[in-house]
């Protein structure tokens, strides 16, 4: 507001008012004059009202850079009306050449000393043919002659049925005219665009990098449907935003601005909302009175955009951005005072949001000025900033959170790899006391053998569990590596953010290296994960309860199981495994480890099989050089027999020597 006396101020020391019929101008600054005084209108259409010698002294004074809703006056359904303003210059003025600056909502031709030097849409005397144009403030030429008496009319009409928006602080005059020197008009008006340009295809940018990399985060974890919500937030801005600026904000036609106005306007509202779902899932926080609350208030603010000139849109565009973010405010502080880890972050963040927002609201709205239409850029950063503060430290949260899980799960494999040890020196022990008792104890042969059995459990299980612990090695250490990397390209993209010309293509291949990491860190902790959980399942002592099992998954797990068991006693191991299973099985009522064991030792035989055979070469009647080892794991149901029962099948099928015949008469001894 300060800024806007001040350039009144300027204006006024430039301006003389010896005569109150004429506009006088003793010189001009460079952010021109504006000629919002001394005007006279008329209704009607006469050629003769462009004329100088034409007396308008019967005319009606008027300001035509007012609202046309605040010019009651004024007829708007499609009638011809003039406009007329004297204007004196200063000798020193006819120097250089002059320029108009024009915003309008109407039709216009623009006359001087009754010449036509200026048309802008068309001028019908049937309404249904007029056409209103904006020129939004582009520069046009004003050639004015070395006389002291300059007379400028302007012709227009309104189009019939147009329905006139408010929205983003926009406002319909009949004609908005300031006069500059042409070369700091066409300067202003060529930087302010360039600006412009460049800072809406960084906005752009930044849209579809949130997107892309939330989209990404969705896809490979489709549990976490914040990052679901955060790239629906970014998507429906990228596509309000290009909407906005090719088709409202640099449209020049009048007719569509209501319509593709209110059609941006929705979308804000949704990614709006959007971005407060994304923040109650980051939190896992309930649907709350709050929540229902802003959700039913969305309806009725779109209705009174629609329907309520001049300040409608408000309700859905400043209150409904504050409710949001108060809301999110509330969520986040609820989340701190409950210990959620680094949920102060997220508050941080939305307290700064509001910050933006209360500078954007303090500038308040420079369209009606030309000249300080080029502070819009700034107020626009404002704006585009108090978007960005809550995605950006909610990603800031969401990416802490994932290196808490990284770093959580290597201490349980530590933990896993200490239990392991513990667990071989217990076997150890126990094996040495139970040969102790063995010479002692031969009468209790059965008691023994039960024992043996027990202890070579145990023995599978320690020597598993170690191969187990060694083979998640490796895919943590991808896990650490490319978490390391990632927060080096993080610290790279805000350096390169914080430069005042950002490289757009660096800073694009610096999120796709993000993103690229981020898949393999979830790849490789997905597969640790199911290493863990195998290995946790068998190591889990059986209680004998039964429970609804897929038999296909318990199979395909111990398979994997037996697999990097072998690897991790034998390195130079190697065979191929494969899967034929019946998918309509359904799942049945056993004892899953259990079972488990007995899949995992048939397992481990056959892998025993096929690595024999590979040691030891074999005589192919065939004619091939080649041997691979193979383990094929089956599932089948049978067809209900006559007593109603159905059977399962599993069968684990090897190409190696097969069993020797002095060791199938004991295949059933425990």
């Amino acid at each position: 507001m300060k800024l806007l006396t001040l350039f009144v101020l300027l204006v006024s020391l430039n301006v003389s008012s010896q005569n109150s019929d004429i506009f006088r101008i003793d010189s001009l600054p460079t952010e021109g004059v504006s000629l919002n005084k001394y005007w006279k209108w008329h209704s009607g259409d006469n050629p003769d009202f462009a004329k100088e010698d034409f007396d308008d002294s019967s005319w009606e004074s008027i300001d035509p850079t007012k609202d046309i809703f605040d010019l009651s006056q004024i007829p708007k359904m499609g009638q011809i009306g003039w406009l007329r303003i004297q204007l004196s210059f200063d000798s020193t003025i006819f120097q250089n050449q002059l320029a108009l600056i024009i915003q309008q909502s109407v039709a216009s031709e623009y006359y001087l000393n009754g010449k036509l030097i200026h048309s802008f849409g068309k001028i019908s005397t049937n309404p249904n043919e007029i056409e209103a144009f904006d020129p939004l403030w582009k520069p046009v030429s004003f050639p004015i002659i070395k006389e002291n008496k300059q007379i400028l009319a302007v012709r227009f009409a309104f189009k019939p049925a147009i329905h006139y928006t408010t929205i983003f602080e926009t406002s319909n005059p009949i004609a908005n005219i300031q006069i500059l020197k042409l070369e700091p008009a066409v300067n202003i008006y060529t930087n302010m665009r360039a600006y412009t340009e460049r800072f809406t295809m960084i906005q752009l940018g930044v849209w579809v990098m949130l997107f892309v990399i939330n989209f990404v985060f969705f896809l490979s974890n489709r549990n976490n449907k914040s990052r679901l919500y955060f790239a629906l937030f970014a998507l429906l801005f990228l596509i309000g935003d290009i909407t906005q600026l090719n088709l409202f904000i640099l449209g020049n036609d009048v007719a569509n601005k209501f319509y593709i106005g209110n059609w941006v306007f929705v979308f804000f509202i949704f990614a709006e909302f959007s971005l407060m779902m994304a923040i109650y899932e980051v939190f896992e926080q309930k649907r709350d009175w709050a929540f229902w609350l802003i959700l039913g208030y969305i309806i009725p603010a779109i209705l009174l955009d629609t329907l309520v000139y001049g300040w409608g849109w408000q309700f859905g565009g400043p209150f409904l951005e504050i409710f949001v973010h108060l809301n999110i405010i509330r969520i986040a502080i609820i989340a701190v005072y409950k210990k959620k880890r680094n949920a102060y972050i997220i508050a941080v963040g939305a307290v700064c949001s509001l910050l933006f927002f209360i500078l954007f609201l303090r500038m308040g709205t420079f369209y009606n000025n030309y000249f300080l239409l080029a502070l819009t850029n700034l107020r626009t950063a404002y704006y585009f900033l108090f978007l960005l503060c809550i995605p950006i430290a909610a990603n800031i949260y969401l990416g802490l959170d994932f290196a808490f899980i990284n770093k959580t799960l290597k201490q349980k494999l530590d933990e896993i790899e200490k239990l392991s040890e513990e667990k071989q020196q217990i076997l150890a022990n126990q094996n040495e006391e139970l040969e102790k008792q063995v010479a002692v104890r031969t009468s209790e042969l059965k008691s023994t053998q039960n024992q043996l059995i027990q202890k070579e459990k145990l023995a599978s299980l320690g020597e598993l569990t170690a191969g187990i612990a060694h083979e998640i090695q490796n895919p943590l250490n991808f896990v650490n590596n490319f978490s390391e990397l990632s927060v080096d390209l993080v610290k790279d993209l805000k350096d390169e953010l914080d430069r005042p010309n950002i490289d757009k293509t660096y800073v694009g291949e610096l999120f796709d290296d993000l993103t690229s990491n981020q898949e393999k860190i979830n790849h490789h902790g997905k597969r640790a994960s199911s290493i863990v959980k195998g290995m946790l399942e068998h190591s889990r002592t059986s209680t004998g309860e039964r429970a609804m099992t897929d038999i296909n998954a318990l199979a395909d797990e111990y398979l994997r199981l037996s697999y990097h068991g072998m690897r991790a006693k034998d390195k130079n191991f190697n065979a191929d495994y494969n899967t034929d299973f019946d998918e309509n099985l359904p799942k049945i009522n056993i004892v899953p480890q259990d079972i488990g064991r007995v899949l995992l030792n048939l397992m481990n035989n056959a892998f025993y099989a096929v690595h024999e055979r590979n040691l030891r070469g074999f005589e192919n009647l065939a004619g091939l050089e080649t041997y691979t080892p193979s383990v094929v794991v089956s599932t089948q149901q049978l067809v209900e027999d006559a007593n109603g029962n159905n059977q399962i099948i599993i069968k684990v099928k090897d190409n190696g020597n097969g069993i020797p015949e002095n060791i199938k008469a004991k295949i059933f001894q425990p």
